[in-house]
Protein backbone atom coordinates (compact mmCIF):
# COMPACT_ATOMS: atom_id res chain seq x y z
CA UNK A 1 0.00 0.00 0.00
CA UNK A 2 1.36 3.59 -0.34
CA UNK A 3 1.91 6.15 2.44
CA UNK A 4 1.23 9.42 1.34
CA UNK A 5 -0.16 10.35 4.49
CA UNK A 6 -3.80 11.66 4.83
CA UNK A 7 -6.18 12.99 2.63
CA UNK A 8 -9.77 14.65 2.32
CA UNK A 9 -11.34 13.60 -0.78
CA UNK A 10 -14.26 14.71 -2.66
CA UNK A 11 -16.15 16.23 -5.26
CA UNK A 12 -18.57 19.47 -6.01
CA UNK A 13 -21.31 18.22 -3.51
CA UNK A 14 -18.81 18.09 -0.51
CA UNK A 15 -19.77 19.66 2.35
CA UNK A 16 -17.03 23.00 2.73
CA UNK A 17 -17.50 23.03 6.56
CA UNK A 18 -16.93 19.28 7.12
CA UNK A 19 -13.86 19.44 5.14
CA UNK A 20 -12.17 22.44 6.95
CA UNK A 21 -13.09 20.78 10.42
CA UNK A 22 -12.21 17.46 9.72
CA UNK A 23 -8.93 19.27 7.79
CA UNK A 24 -7.96 20.53 11.27
CA UNK A 25 -8.62 17.36 12.81
CA UNK A 26 -6.25 15.24 10.74
CA UNK A 27 -3.57 18.18 11.69
CA UNK A 28 -4.22 18.04 15.06
CA UNK A 29 -3.98 13.91 15.28
CA UNK A 30 -0.90 13.44 12.56
CA UNK A 31 1.01 17.01 13.21
CA UNK A 32 0.57 17.24 9.28
CA UNK A 33 -2.10 19.15 7.39
CA UNK A 34 -4.22 16.69 4.70
CA UNK A 35 -4.32 16.71 1.03
CA UNK A 36 -6.98 18.18 -0.61
CA UNK A 37 -8.14 15.79 -3.27
CA UNK A 38 -10.66 16.70 -5.93
CA UNK A 39 -12.96 13.97 -7.22
CA UNK A 40 -14.63 13.74 -10.94
CA UNK A 41 -18.46 14.03 -10.41
CA UNK A 42 -20.65 11.38 -11.76
CA UNK A 43 -23.70 11.94 -13.55
CA UNK A 44 -23.73 14.67 -11.34
CA UNK A 45 -23.02 16.43 -8.29
CA UNK A 46 -20.62 13.90 -6.07
CA UNK A 47 -21.58 14.37 -2.31
CA UNK A 48 -19.12 11.80 -1.30
CA UNK A 49 -16.70 12.75 2.00
CA UNK A 50 -13.70 10.29 1.47
CA UNK A 51 -11.18 10.29 4.54
CA UNK A 52 -7.94 8.24 4.03
CA UNK A 53 -5.81 7.73 6.70
CA UNK A 54 -2.82 6.09 7.51
CA UNK A 55 -2.80 3.21 9.42
CA UNK A 56 -1.18 4.64 12.41
CA UNK A 57 -3.83 7.36 12.39
CA UNK A 58 -6.33 4.77 12.34
CA UNK A 59 -4.67 3.20 15.69
CA UNK A 60 -4.24 6.46 17.52
CA UNK A 61 -8.18 6.56 16.68
CA UNK A 62 -8.55 2.59 18.39
CA UNK A 63 -5.73 3.40 20.88
CA UNK A 64 -8.08 6.34 22.53
CA UNK A 65 -11.49 4.68 22.40
CA UNK A 66 -12.52 4.61 25.69
CA UNK A 67 -12.44 8.12 26.74
CA UNK A 68 -13.69 9.40 23.09
CA UNK A 69 -16.60 6.94 23.69
CA UNK A 70 -16.83 8.39 27.50
CA UNK A 71 -17.56 11.81 26.04
CA UNK A 72 -21.29 10.50 25.17
CA UNK A 73 -23.70 11.59 27.55
CA UNK A 74 -25.00 9.22 30.75
CA UNK A 75 -25.11 5.41 29.68
CA UNK A 76 -24.63 5.87 26.77
CA UNK A 77 -20.55 5.61 26.29
CA UNK A 78 -21.02 2.50 28.14
CA UNK A 79 -23.24 0.99 26.21
CA UNK A 80 -21.61 2.11 22.86
CA UNK A 81 -18.07 0.62 24.55
CA UNK A 82 -19.83 -3.24 24.91
CA UNK A 83 -21.62 -2.88 21.86
CA UNK A 84 -17.98 -3.15 19.98
CA UNK A 85 -15.45 -3.68 22.50
CA UNK A 86 -14.87 -7.26 21.18
CA UNK A 87 -12.77 -6.18 18.38
CA UNK A 88 -10.37 -5.29 21.30
CA UNK A 89 -8.18 -7.97 21.53
CA UNK A 90 -6.01 -6.14 24.32
CA UNK A 91 -8.33 -3.73 26.46
CA UNK A 92 -7.26 -0.03 25.22
CA UNK A 93 -6.56 2.16 28.13
CA UNK A 94 -9.58 3.95 29.85
CA UNK A 95 -7.98 7.01 30.33
CA UNK A 96 -6.05 9.40 26.93
CA UNK A 97 -4.05 12.44 26.02
CA UNK A 98 -7.24 14.63 26.37
CA UNK A 99 -6.12 16.58 23.30
CA UNK A 100 -6.11 13.80 21.28
CA UNK A 101 -9.33 12.77 22.03
CA UNK A 102 -10.75 16.29 21.35
CA UNK A 103 -9.22 15.88 17.75
CA UNK A 104 -10.76 12.55 16.82
CA UNK A 105 -13.91 13.83 18.59
CA UNK A 106 -13.67 16.97 16.38
CA UNK A 107 -12.74 14.70 13.47
CA UNK A 108 -15.88 12.27 14.07
CA UNK A 109 -18.27 15.75 14.03
CA UNK A 110 -17.35 16.72 10.65
CA UNK A 111 -18.20 12.95 9.41
CA UNK A 112 -21.07 13.75 11.38
CA UNK A 113 -22.25 17.10 9.58
CA UNK A 114 -21.30 15.95 5.94
CA UNK A 115 -23.42 12.70 6.53
CA UNK A 116 -26.35 15.13 8.05
CA UNK A 117 -26.20 17.22 5.19
CA UNK A 118 -26.64 14.59 2.49
CA UNK A 119 -22.74 13.50 2.33
CA UNK A 120 -21.58 9.66 1.84
CA UNK A 121 -18.52 8.71 4.51
CA UNK A 122 -15.92 6.52 3.89
CA UNK A 123 -13.12 6.35 5.73
CA UNK A 124 -10.44 4.14 3.84
CA UNK A 125 -6.64 3.89 2.81
CA UNK A 126 -4.78 4.44 -0.60
CA UNK A 127 -4.30 1.32 -2.55
CA UNK A 128 -2.34 1.73 -5.29
CA UNK A 129 -2.16 4.91 -7.48
CA UNK A 130 -5.40 4.84 -9.08
CA UNK A 131 -7.68 3.51 -6.23
CA UNK A 132 -8.56 4.23 -2.73
CA UNK A 133 -10.49 1.32 -0.82
CA UNK A 134 -12.84 2.04 2.12
CA UNK A 135 -15.46 1.16 4.43
CA UNK A 136 -18.83 3.31 3.83
CA UNK A 137 -20.08 4.21 7.12
CA UNK A 138 -23.87 3.39 7.60
CA UNK A 139 -25.00 5.76 10.20
CA UNK A 140 -23.38 9.02 12.22
CA UNK A 141 -22.90 6.64 15.30
CA UNK A 142 -19.89 7.68 17.08
CA UNK A 143 -19.33 3.52 17.92
CA UNK A 144 -19.87 2.79 14.79
CA UNK A 145 -16.74 5.33 13.76
CA UNK A 146 -14.68 3.90 16.42
CA UNK A 147 -15.24 0.13 15.29
CA UNK A 148 -14.32 1.36 11.86
CA UNK A 149 -11.03 2.68 12.74
CA UNK A 150 -10.24 0.06 14.72
CA UNK A 151 -10.80 -2.67 11.46
CA UNK A 152 -9.04 -0.47 9.38
CA UNK A 153 -5.56 0.23 11.55
CA UNK A 154 -5.63 -3.87 12.31
CA UNK A 155 -6.90 -5.79 9.10
CA UNK A 156 -7.36 -3.07 6.41
CA UNK A 157 -3.05 -3.60 5.12
CA UNK A 158 -3.55 -7.13 5.23
CA UNK A 159 -6.50 -7.46 3.67
CA UNK A 160 -5.44 -5.21 0.31
CA UNK A 161 -2.29 -7.11 0.49
CA UNK A 162 -4.24 -10.28 -0.10
CA UNK A 163 -6.30 -8.54 -2.48
CA UNK A 164 -3.26 -7.19 -4.83
CA UNK A 165 -1.97 -11.11 -4.81
CA UNK A 166 -4.49 -11.98 -5.59
CA UNK A 167 -5.52 -9.65 -8.78
CA UNK A 168 -1.82 -10.78 -10.03
CA UNK A 169 -2.71 -14.30 -9.61
CA UNK A 170 -5.44 -14.11 -11.51
CA UNK A 171 -4.08 -11.77 -14.04
CA UNK A 172 -1.53 -14.42 -14.49
CA UNK A 173 -3.90 -16.96 -14.98
CA UNK A 174 -5.07 -15.45 -18.20
CA UNK A 175 -8.32 -13.53 -16.56
CA UNK A 176 -9.28 -10.86 -19.14
CA UNK A 177 -9.66 -8.14 -16.34
CA UNK A 178 -10.48 -7.68 -12.49
CA UNK A 179 -12.66 -5.06 -11.23
CA UNK A 180 -14.11 -4.69 -8.01
CA UNK A 181 -17.32 -4.38 -6.58
CA UNK A 182 -17.11 -0.34 -5.32
CA UNK A 183 -18.70 2.00 -2.92
CA UNK A 184 -20.94 5.01 -3.92
CA UNK A 185 -17.87 7.28 -4.81
CA UNK A 186 -15.85 4.44 -7.01
CA UNK A 187 -13.56 3.29 -4.35
CA UNK A 188 -13.01 -0.48 -3.65
CA UNK A 189 -15.60 -1.55 -1.43
CA UNK A 190 -14.21 -2.85 1.99
CA UNK A 191 -17.37 -4.90 3.44
CA UNK A 192 -17.58 -5.44 7.37
CA UNK A 193 -19.73 -9.36 8.30
CA UNK A 194 -20.06 -10.74 11.84
CA UNK A 195 -16.45 -12.31 11.56
CA UNK A 196 -14.26 -10.80 8.79
CA UNK A 197 -13.41 -7.84 6.51
CA UNK A 198 -13.31 -8.64 2.58
CA UNK A 199 -13.70 -7.19 -0.95
CA UNK A 200 -15.51 -8.82 -3.68
CA UNK A 201 -13.93 -8.94 -6.74
CA UNK A 202 -15.45 -9.35 -10.30
CA UNK A 203 -13.46 -11.24 -12.78
CA UNK A 204 -13.73 -11.89 -16.53
CA UNK A 205 -12.52 -14.85 -18.13
CA UNK A 206 -12.75 -16.05 -22.14
CA UNK A 207 -12.37 -12.56 -23.66
CA UNK A 208 -14.80 -11.46 -21.22
CA UNK A 209 -17.43 -13.63 -21.91
CA UNK A 210 -17.20 -15.18 -18.82
CA UNK A 211 -17.74 -13.82 -15.33
CA UNK A 212 -16.80 -15.18 -12.11
CA UNK A 213 -17.30 -13.28 -8.68
CA UNK A 214 -14.76 -14.07 -5.67
CA UNK A 215 -14.45 -13.24 -2.47
CA UNK A 216 -10.91 -12.22 -0.40
CA UNK A 217 -11.48 -11.74 3.46
CA UNK A 218 -9.12 -11.21 6.69
CA UNK A 219 -10.86 -12.85 9.53
CA UNK A 220 -11.30 -10.95 13.05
Amino acid sequence: MKSEGSTIAGASGIHGGAVLMASEAIEGLTGKPPKLEAQMDLAGPNENFQLLLEIAAYTLISDCVRSFLKSLAGEAGKEAWQAIKSLWKKPPPETSDAKMVERIIQLQSAVSIAMGCGNTAILGIRFDSKRNAGIQLKSQDRAEFAATAKLMAEYSEELMSRVQAERRRLIDEGAKYVDFVENSDCSIAIKVADNMIYVEMIVGWEGGKRREQLTVHVPF
